[in-house]
């Protein structure tokens, strides 16, 4: 069921460019976001790796971004882009001294967005593609397949944005994790952004 939704997600991104038969090229803009994203996924990953008390941190994501908006009409706009996730846990147990790792996402996407008007400020919606590369300093990490995600915002008339929503992104580590399956290293999103 999960692969025919984000299937169909992906369609209804593609076929949105389908109509245009040209991007107002004298419209495209950058756009630039600072993330937070947290995680109970990646929390209770943490806590079933190390065990409950012996990890600081793993509440989430900080993150960079930046896309590319090309606009297919007044209100609707396709922009691919990329996020750079990261965060730092701290581990302890009985048996080692505590240490601490690094571990990052690179998320390149694909995002279209609906404004509810067709000049900011105003509402906007956003459906999002993305596929992940995970990398750390401890774990054995790889991406588990495209992900998803949604977004409501909304645009002020000096190009920032506030937005929150929810991203689902799929990591699987199977070489010291037990369980194979994917974990959802996303989860709800607050970003800010400014476009130019």
């Amino acid at each position: 069921m999960k692969n025919k939704l984000i299937s169909a997600a992906a369609v209804a991104l593609l076929s949105l460019a389908l109509p245009c038969s040209k991007v107002m090229a004298e419209k495209v803009s950058l756009e630039v976001t600072s993330n937070l994203i947290i995680s109970p996924g990646y929390h209770d990953y943490l806590i079933d790796y190390f065990g409950e008390g012996n990890v600081d941190g793993g509440w989430g994501w900080y993150g960079l971004g930046v896309g590319v908006q090309f606009p297919l009409d007044e209100q609707v706009s396709i922009m691919p882009g990329a996020d750079f996730l990261l965060n730092s846990i701290s581990t302890s147990n009985y048996y080692w001294s505590s240490n601490s790792y690094t571990n990052f996402i690179f998320l390149p996407k694909l995002v279209a967005r609906f404004q509810f008007e067709p000049k900011s400020p105003t509402f906007f919606a956003e459906a999002e593609l993305n596929y992940n590369f995970p990398s750390s300093d401890y774990f054995e990490w790889k991406s588990g397949g495209v992900g998803c995600g949604g977004m409501l915002g909304y645009e002020f008339k000096n190009g920032l944005s506030l937005q929150t929503g929810y991203q689902y992104i799929p990591v699987e580590e199977d070489y010291y994790y037990s369980n194979s399956d994917s974990v959802n290293m996303g989860g709800f999103v607050v970003k800010a952004g400014w476009r130019f």
